[in-house]
């Protein structure tokens, strides 16, 4: 085959197209229960949206960013993460604050692919903007939390932690600094730069020599200044008191250089040892940097590949939500296409096989049933014979097998009995 899809990339096509849809409309619809609105963002932004936000540190900026100039000479990034072009987009448009936003879309970073992690991928977030209150830290990493659950990652485990805020954290930077300082024969060239630039990226490290290094690190949680503890002891009440599941990492500091206090992160153990689902934190300072009012905020991004990828495996021949409307003859097919628009109007996902018409398939019925196994339809309403003349069809279950006479007036609902999930 002469053309083949990019290094890092992925296809999305049928069974597992549909799973992803599913992920991204449960997704939609706990969003909306929990008050959060839909923002739509552009693939690619001006650098300095991801240059300002993540640190030109970070190894996102440093390594891993698609950045181009156009035929204006404007220099252009495709969006590595989803937080940067949320805060432009209500900061350009004025939305109002408070406000509570969700996204889904695709984004991209140049690394080494592996399961799990793809030069394109695609995420889930929110943002939680203008709230404060750790009330509010706690409800969103439940929704995370609830997302995995109701996808049916029956490990999902969450780790939390604290990195404290700028009044705390200078003192300890330098607590860590010193204690780095005396062991930089010890740590690889990356941290040797995190060191200089955000010594807290030490802690990031996939380094086994620099996690050696670290094991006597002075920890962030231990330094808080007294706001900071008591806005992350009332974190872990709140977890506790909606009885969530967690554990304290003192490691935990995320990739990107805006986080403040909050941390968070999902795990699971069915990805090896790529085992995050995703994970997110407070970024009270965000808006603020971009030329906005001083907000707080906490958010976090899922990925879907990821998410997938610890979803028990569905079984294979898993029929889908549709049917069929199969014709006996030529003359039949009006009435046909009649019930397939009744069932339409229902909200029932329906198909017919025009090509049965066609000379190269004599046997127009038998045609017409592999083309509804192969969708993996449900089932099938037949129409025409003797039953039409009786104003009654066939409904038949693909997965049983068992066919039945049903009414033409009781159609709709003997299909929606057959599909429970069509109207959902």
């Amino acid at each position: 085959m002469k053309f083949r899809r990019p290094k890092g990339t992925l296809d999305s096509v049928p069974p597992e197209s549909g799973h992803r849809q599913a992920a991204r409309e449960l997704f939609g619809r706990l969003c909306r229960l929990a008050g959060f609105q839909e923002i739509g963002t552009p693939t690619f932004e001006h650098t300095d949206v991801f240059i300002r936000s993540a640190g030109s540190g970070s190894d996102i900026v440093a390594k891993e960013m698609y950045s181009f100039k156009d035929r204006a000479g404007r220099d252009l990034t495709l969006r590595p993460e989803g937080t940067p072009g949320v805060v432009r987009a209500v900061l350009e448009n004025g939305l109002r604050l408070p406000c509570r936003l969700f996204y889904a879309g695709a984004f991209f970073r140049y690394n080494q692919p592996q399961k799990g992690r793809c030069r394109e991928f695609h995420q889930f977030g929110v943002e939680a903007l203008g709230e404060a209150s750790a009330r509010t830290d706690a409800e969103v990493i439940r929704l995370g939390h609830e997302f995995f659950r109701h996808l049916g990652i029956a490990d999902c485990r969450l780790v939390v932690n604290s990195i404290g805020c700028r009044d705390c954290r200078p003192g300890y930077h330098k607590l860590l600094v010193g204690y780095l300082n005396e062991r930089r024969d010890r740590l690889c060239a990356d941290c040797l730069v995190r060191l200089e630039r955000n010594p807290l990226r030490v802690f990031d490290c996939k380094n086994e020599t620099c996690h050696r290094a670290l094991g006597a690190a002075p920890v962030p949680r231990l330094h808080l200044c007294p706001t900071c503890a008591e806005h992350f002891a009332a974190v872990l009440a709140e977890l506790g008191r909606l009885e969530l599941p967690f554990a304290v990492s003192d490691r935990l500091v995320r990739g990107l250089d805006y986080y403040n206090r909050t941390t968070f992160e999902y795990l699971s153990d069915a990805l090896g040892a790529q085992d995050s689902l995703g994970g997110g934190g407070r970024y009270d300072y965000l808006v603020e940097e971009f030329g906005g009012p001083a907000t707080p905020a906490v958010g976090f991004a899922l990925g879907l590949e990821r998410a997938l990828l610890a979803v028990p495996a569905a079984p294979t021949a898993a029929r889908l939500p549709l049917v069929f409307v199969v014709w006996l003859t030529e003359a039949d097919i009006p009435q046909a296409q009649e019930l397939l628009a009744r069932l339409r109007e229902a909200d029932i996902p329906a198909r017919i096989d025009y090509d049965a018409s066609l000379p190269a398939h004599p046997k127009k019925l038998k045609h017409q049933v592999r083309t509804a196994d192969a969708a993996r339809a449900r089932g099938c309403v037949i129409v025409g014979g003797e039953e039409l003349g009786r104003g009654a069809c066939g409904v038949k279950d693909l997965a049983t097998g068992v066919q039945t006479e049903v009414p033409l007036t009781d159609v709709v609902e003997r299909v929606r009995a057959l599909l429970p999930t069509a109207s959902a």
